[in-house]
């Protein structure tokens, strides 16, 4: 579903972060693709496959992954290692928000896992869910990676 009012702005949630925080102030020109995922799920639901291919395949093209923990007990907002847990035993090693139902409330994420993904402006472009959503999702996410942002620049 194509989308274009909502900014990605909303990436301080009070639960904290895993791997690494992030700041909206970091993913300027950069397209990115929010991950909403429930641990009580397992890893083929949540289809981190997938999302593991897509960071191999299109991060050096400039595409940021970060995954929100959609959170189902107050214990695991007080206490992250659980999910730090999760992310290590599924090699889960990018950027990853514990959400305490914020982010999936301004974002209208109803189920996981959801795609949502922002153009370089950092607006919301698409949301996706359901059993075929990764395989939809990949030509939105090379449409916004057109570019190699690895590559060098050339010789003066």
């Amino acid at each position: 579903m194509p989308t274009h009012d909502i900014p990605l702005t909303l990436l301080d949630p009070d639960g904290g972060w895993i791997n690494a925080p992030v700041h909206v102030s970091e993913l300027d020109e950069l397209p990115v693709l929010l991950h909403f995922f429930s641990m009580a799920q397992d890893a083929d639901s949540n289809d981190f496959a997938s999302l593991q291919r897509f960071l191999a395949e299109l991060g050096p093209r400039g595409l940021r992954v970060i995954g929100v923990d959609v959170t189902h007990s107050a214990r695991e907002l007080r206490d992250t290692n659980a999910v730090e847990a999760f992310a290590r035993e599924h090699g889960l090693a990018y950027p990853i928000a514990v959400d305490d139902g914020s982010m999936a409330q301004a974002y209208g994420v109803k189920q996981t896992p959801a795609w949502l993904v922002f153009d370089a402006d950092g607006w919301l472009r698409h949301h996706l869910t359901g059993p075929d959503a990764a395989r939809r999702v990949r030509p939105l996410l090379e449409r916004f990676t057109q570019y190699d942002t690895s590559a060098a620049a050339p010789a003066p």
